[in-house]
């Protein structure tokens, strides 16, 4: 049974092999000798760092025969050495290419390299999802900040998360924020707008020859002066009424003390201690008057400052301009 396994496995590793490398004899029309070499050269190493398990600087060697002849070989083993090297955005991008280029199967070992292609690209899609970007054609796209190149109608791979898409043509320009989640296809649509102009400077600004007045720091308006004017003034009167309050407290006190110095009598018959009582009763009841007094100007003047600050009024503006001066006036 273990022999049966290892067998299957080592058969297994073989077609994987086979599969990867197949197809050299569907390159592309016979070219000059010299690119034929360089080629020929290239896929060499390919195949000699894929056997060696480097499959990026496989990659790269099938990336530089894809510049040379653009053949079907070299975009399916872009992808799958992308798939095994747990790329899926390169796995996708060159594997969707490798299903449109690549001729129909005739064989029984070309239709188990196409079905091996087709499984890998269902399995890399699984892992990223698509962008497909609608923007006015010949605009150039990026795609967060790297050129993205996309077919008519098609779709660019990209990680699952948000990415930033940007088209730009004959100086307009246009950008949009997408979150594409794993497995799924958002649209990015771009409308260019065209940039700003800047605002232009005065004539005397651009000659340099008159000099800019320094602006002195405004002054406070009259409004605030008022107001600042009214919170202290209430504040004066509040804190006066307080006190006329306490003072008129400190004499009833005195009064009733001077009252129990003059005995049992209480006051009921005349004495000099009844007589300070008495002053001190009548210094309390002016306090207590004057302190009301006090108090009550005090919310008095508050009222009419806090109205005076939240009513709406007009003031004057001074306009200046170059032939005229104007008043106007704004709430």
């Amino acid at each position: 049974m273990m022999k049966v396994l290892r067998s299957k496995t080592a058969l297994q590793a073989g077609v994987a092999l086979s599969l990867l490398l197949a197809g050299r004899a569907q390159a592309a029309p016979e070219a000059p000798a010299a690119t034929a070499q360089a080629r020929a050269q290239l896929i060499g190493q390919a195949n000699t760092a894929f056997r060696e398990g480097r499959y990026a600087d496989s990659r790269e060697a099938w990336l530089a025969v894809w510049k040379l002849d653009r053949s079907q070989v070299a975009a399916c083993n872009i992808g799958a050495l992308s798939h095994r090297m747990g790329d899926p955005v390169m796995a996708v991008r060159w594997l969707s290419l490798c299903k449109e280029i690549m001729r129909a199967p005739r064989t029984p070992d070309e239709r188990a390299l196409y079905a091996s292609r087709l499984a890998d690209l269902a399995s890399a899609r699984q892992l990223v999802g698509e962008l497909r970007v609608v923007a006015p054609a010949g605009a150039s796209l990026t795609i967060d900040g790297d050129p993205a190149e996309v077919a008519a109608g098609g779709a660019v791979p990209v990680l699952p998360g948000r990415h930033l898409v940007r088209a730009e043509l004959g100086g307009a320009a246009g950008e949009v924020e997408v979150d594409v989640p794993r497995g799924e296809t958002r649209e990015a649509r771009l409308k260019l707008r065209e940039p700003e102009p800047e605002p232009k400077a005065p004539a005397h600004a651009r000659s340099g020859s008159a000099r800019v007045p320094r602006r002195e720091p405004p002054a406070p308006p009259a409004s605030r002066l008022v107001v600042l004017a009214g919170g202290i003034g209430a504040g004066v009167f509040v804190a006066a009424g307080a006190g006329l309050f306490a003072w008129g407290e400190v004499e009833l006190n005195a009064g009733i003390r001077a009252a129990e110095n003059a005995g049992p009598n209480r006051c009921y018959l005349p004495s000099p201690a009844c007589d300070r009582a008495h002053a001190h009763w009548d210094t309390m009841e002016t306090a207590r008057a004057f302190g009301a007094a006090s108090l009550i100007l005090g919310g008095v003047v508050a009222a009419g400052t806090l109205g005076y600050a939240l009513w709406p009024r007009q003031r004057a503006e001074l306009v200046v301009s170059a032939g005229a001066v104007a008043v106007r006036g704004v709430w």
